[in-house]
């Protein structure tokens, strides 16, 4: 897509819904939303005030969005008795989602090494509507499921966040992510290993050409930024807990969208291959609070203040004010906040809670593919 397209088609969408406010139009949006899935047990895309845990029942995997009554059950990846446009999400009192399941035990792992088993990000996708969240397993609290991000991306037309993770032209990845499960024991199946730290990381290809971690991966007690303690392999199914998954992707030229999901849980079918392991059918999901976007807006302004600004700069400066309030404001008006985060729950946005509303859910399906991975690659390199 050309540098300006994304940032022409967002702020166009801001402005004219600024301006069926002045016209006093009132725009209601419905239940129903965006993120990667969510480990099961938590509601896929609950209707605004439906309480946790009570998604109709589908196979094993498949997420919810069935009125009471509607049988329980559907083909595996299709959501339970929706109808198109209509919202996701259940009526109180319906059967509890299933846990989703693994296919069976992976082979004993084969190789050794500080960084065995490793994987590297292979497929990135965000579901474009609910209907897709619901089908890919997306189990949020949110009204959109994690939706809210693709419905944008799909206005500019062609956003293929594939080619972000996948050699260009030149053998070349913009966005080199690698995953290493620690504690993975050499001769053990993934039954047998007991938990495993699923620690994410900046990847880069040194001199040779070998895939390396970026020594910026890790906090100053050389610890990862990015992982998930106890995580678990339970017939090759991974699930791991609740954890801050932060990702940088580079939608446009010069600047990337530094990405924090708070509360994030990642799902996926593993296998043993080779030296690493693959992961199909992985879900991620997670919360945008309004702290992680005032973040990205800080960083619009700091790459348009400097003294190279990227093309994006000459898109949004006649929109931006350089007031984080204002813009926030700016950017939620087509961005909808449709969770409610607190110290206490995280729940769906309801039209009589309104102004609690404090996060987006925002859902990914991910793949990987297996990776060798030496060692930790020198910085600046």
């Amino acid at each position: 897509m050309s540098t300006n397209k994304l940032y022409t088609v967002l702020f166009a969408s801001a402005l004219m819904f600024n301006a069926a406010c002045d016209s006093d139009t009132t725009t209601t949006v419905e239940a129903g939303t965006e993120t990667a899935g969510t480990m099961a047990g938590t509601p896929a895309g609950t209707e605004a005030g439906t309480e946790a845990g009570t998604p109709a029942g589908t196979e094993a995997g498949t997420p919810a969005g069935t009125e009471a009554g509607t049988e329980a059950g559907t083909e595996a990846g299709t959501p339970a008795g929706t109808e198109a446009g209509t919202e996701a999400g259940t009526e109180a009192g319906a059967e509890p989602l299933p846990e989703r399941m693994g296919m069976g035990d992976t082979a004993p792992l084969a190789c050794e090494g500080d960084y065995c088993p490793s994987a590297r990000l292979s497929g990135l996708e965000i579901p474009a509507d609910i209907n897709a969240a619901n089908a890919g397993g997306c189990r949020l609290m949110g009204s959109q499921n994690g939706a809210t991000l693709g419905g944008l991306l799909a206005l500019a037309g062609d956003i293929d966040t594939n080619s972000f993770v996948n050699p260009d032209e030149n053998g070349e990845i913009q966005l080199l992510l690698l995953n290493h499960l620690a504690g993975w024991l050499p001769g053990k199946t993934g039954n047998e290993t007991g938990p495993v730290t699923a620690n994410f990381y900046i990847g880069m290809t040194d001199a040779e050409g070998a895939t390396m971690i970026d020594p910026a991966s890790f906090d100053p007690e050389g610890n990862p930024y990015i992982t998930f303690p106890e995580t678990t392999i339970t017939d090759g199914l991974l699930q791991t807990p609740a954890s801050t998954f932060a990702l940088s992707l580079p939608l446009v030229e010069g600047f990337n969208f530094d990405l924090s999901l708070e509360s994030a849980k990642l799902e996926g079918d593993v296998s043993v291959e080779g030296e690493g392991f693959a992961m199909s059918a992985g879900v991620l999901g997670g919360y945008l609070t309004k702290d992680s976007l005032t973040i990205l807006l800080e960083g619009i302004y700091a790459v348009c203040d400097s003294d190279m600004p990227p093309s994006l700069c000459d898109t949004v400066g006649g929109f931006l004010s350089g007031d984080v309030e204002t813009d926030l404001g700016l950017l939620t008006s087509f961005v909808q906040f449709d969770t409610i985060i607190n110290d206490t729950e995280t729940t769906a946005c309801t039209n009589d809670r309104v102004g609690e509303c404090n996060a987006v859910s925002l859902c990914l399906f991910v793949e990987m593919a297996p990776a060798t991975v030496p060692g930790v690659g020198e910085a600046g390199k």
